[in-house]
């Protein structure tokens, strides 16, 4: 057969044929919305998955520390990471898309026993604070003048907790109490609670690595694609999980 040939049969031959381009993300663990080992704890990668199934790309995830998926993005070895806050310094080193994944309370987790109260960051000082290596709040501790403990997982900051070794610490509201639930028995857990102001009021995005030579695209493009999944409300149908 002749180039020509050839050339004209490719161009026949149906689309799907053809292997669709895959988008590689470097995740950590973040149940419900990220999991190496909860099948129901992957409410973003869902997401993820079918926002770029609508553009016409495949994904694959692989886990690491969250740290450890930040760096392997800002290299290039991965396309991207997720969820991530949308602060100076990522879109300074990143590619990031412009409509938020999710929006999500983080409030200061602590013992029943503990009279846990707190107005300003200012009154953090009075108490032990935990926080994971990696997460923004190591830097906002450390230009408070605030003290704080870090450890590699957020599972060791609840277990740190039950022991008495810290006051408190902030996470996700909704990822909190699925880790208390996770790591604990049901008399343990009873014995956790939050504070009821929001630390903070996180919306979280995609980092794209501005290494590769698609990353503003690929942020385009899932912007495109999750603006579909909303509009079909497959995307609030999926959200509706995490809470039945």
């Amino acid at each position: 057969m002749n180039k020509t040939a050839l050339l004209l049969l490719l161009l026949l031959m149906p689309h799907s044929t053809f292997a669709n381009e895959t988008v590689r993300f470097a995740i950590g663990e973040w149940a419900p919305y990220t999991s190496s080992t909860d099948p129901k704890g992957r409410i973003l990668e869902i997401i993820v998955t079918e926002a770029f199934k609508l553009e016409g790309i495949d994904v694959k995830y692989k886990y690491f520390p969250w740290k450890r998926s930040y760096l392997l993005v800002e290299s290039g070895v991965f396309d991207g990471t997720f969820p991530w806050a949308m602060t100076e310094k990522h879109m300074k080193n990143f590619h990031m898309n412009k409509i938020s994944l999710i929006k999500d309370d983080g409030v200061f987790f602590h013992l029943k026993s503990l009279p846990f109260d707190w107005v300003t960051i200012e009154d953090l000082k009075k108490y032990s604070v935990g926080v994971t290596i990696g997460y923004k709040e190591e830097q906002i501790y450390k230009e408070n003048g605030i003290i704080a403990e870090s450890v590699p997982t957020e599972d060791l900051n609840f277990k740190k907790i039950l022991a008495g070794r810290i006051d408190v610490y902030q996470t996700s509201k909704i990822v909190g109490y699925e880790i208390i639930k996770k790591l604990f028995t049901v008399e343990e857990a009873n014995q956790f609670t939050n504070h009821p102001r929001p630390a903070v009021i996180n919306e979280f995005n995609i980092l794209f690595s501005k290494k590769t030579s698609n990353g503003q695209r690929l942020a385009d493009i899932f912007d495109a694609g999750l603006q579909k999944l909303k509009e079909s409300g497959a995307y609030d149908s999926i959200i509706e999980s995490v809470h039945n």
